[in-house]
């Protein structure tokens, strides 16, 4: 017999012995998770809420902010003694099987924010389906339930609302979870986190009309919230942490009337520690380039001078930005959110160890310098303003 044919019938035979995936879980039986929520309940228990799509709502062009019948995503919850517990709470109220495979949010309510977080994070750090590019946040002033309960004016599903309000800040090169995980496990740097707010004075929750980005979350070393940054700040501190994509930048010109503002990109940071006689400086060096988008000035972009006078008042106004904010989070908060402890590390270990048990006390008083270096490529299709 022809030696293929052999093969042939061998391999048609097997076929017959498989018996499929019959472990495997139909589609129709799981409840497709976007956005996860974690709150402080009554007693000293969690609160878990999670935010599951509705696919027959996803087709046919839903609106994000219509009403309860038109809403593309279903939001229950689960009240337990830890995060498993409280998952195995909610899980028996819903009629498929949660899939976490889809999260790309996880969001964190106030109180509990305040009161820490570090047990409830266990779970995530050991679970191997949880993605640790997920976005992370916390809700100012709020639950994380209302926020998963509020719908968005734009998208069909609002956790997907706030991951694209975050990237419209510039912030495409954060990761989220995996950079506050790297900064908690940092000797001395404090981990930081984006805050959501509702978008009107109102609280979030059913009546709220919508939300958005309100700033940044610092957090100690035991993971408690602290306080917070603006959203100006917080671009400030990504930049300073090289995980800023972009940014406009707005700035007064010296004897001149009018603002000049610049769209930069490709932007970078550098920090360097300065070691005099055990005495610790830093130096922050600002990178970026961009191009003029609006002069309300006299000046005359077409010449190199004024390009030059233009560059420095933009360079200034970075510097002035980018140091306001180290220094509140020296003054007001000593918490080191930089990475400034890591930056001696990798220059000098031995210099390190022997700050490291006061790096709380020495990083308040800490001298920081802040340099930017700009490249404007483009002004546009004039030199002078057409209105001057």
């Amino acid at each position: 017999m022809n030696r293929n044919l052999i093969v042939f019938l061998i391999i048609v035979q097997s076929m017959f012995l498989l018996t499929g995936c019959w472990d495997s879980m139909e589609l129709n039986d799981r409840a497709i998770e976007l956005a996860w929520g974690i709150d402080q309940a009554k007693d000293k228990k969690i609160q878990i809420s999670t935010q599951v799509i509705i696919p027959s709502k996803i087709t046919g062009g839903e609106r994000g902010s219509g009403g309860s019948q038109g809403k593309a995503y279903y939001v229950e919850t689960g009240n337990g003694k830890d995060t498993l517990d409280a998952v195995q709470q909610m899980q028996t109220k819903l009629s498929r099987k949660i899939f976490r495979g889809q999260r790309r949010v996880i969001v964190i309510g106030e109180e509990l924010a305040r009161s820490g977080i570090k047990d409830i994070l266990d779970t995530y750090t050991r679970d191997p389906s949880v993605n640790l590019r997920t976005a992370i946040f916390v809700i100012k002033g709020g639950t994380a339930k209302d926020f998963l309960q509020t719908s968005h004016p734009l998208e069909v599903i609002p956790a997907i609302g706030a991951l694209k309000e975050y990237n419209q800040m510039g912030s495409l090169k954060e990761v989220g979870f995996l950079n506050f995980l790297l900064f908690a496990s940092s000797e001395a740097s404090y981990p930081t986190m984006a805050v959501i707010g509702p978008s009107n004075s109102s609280s979030l929750g059913q009546k709220a009309n919508g939300f958005r980005i309100v700033g940044t979350g610092i957090f100690n070393k035991d993971l408690k919230l602290l306080g917070y940054l603006s959203v100006s700040e917080g671009r400030a501190l990504r930049w300073a942490t090289g995980n800023l994509d972009f940014l406009t930048i707005t700035s007064r010109v010296p004897n001149e009337k009018g603002y000049v503002s610049i769209d930069m990109n490709k932007l970078d940071s550098k920090i360097k520690p300065i070691i005099n006689r055990n005495h610790v400086q830093f130096l922050v060096t600002l990178t970026g380039q961009g191009a003029i988008r609006e002069n309300n000035t006299s000046l005359d972009l077409t010449q190199v001078k004024n390009i030059n006078i233009v560059q420095k008042a933009l360079e200034k106004e970075a510097e002035k930005n980018v140091l306001n904010t180290i220094t509140k989070a020296q003054k007001e908060y000593g918490a080191d959110i930089f990475g400034f402890s890591d930056a001696i590390k990798r220059k000098d270990l031995s210099l390190w160890k022997s700050l490291k048990e006061n790096w709380e006390k020495e990083f308040p008083e800490a001298e920081v310098y802040v340099k930017a270096n700009f490249t404007i490529r483009k002004i546009g299709v004039t030199g002078k303003s057409l209105v001057k």
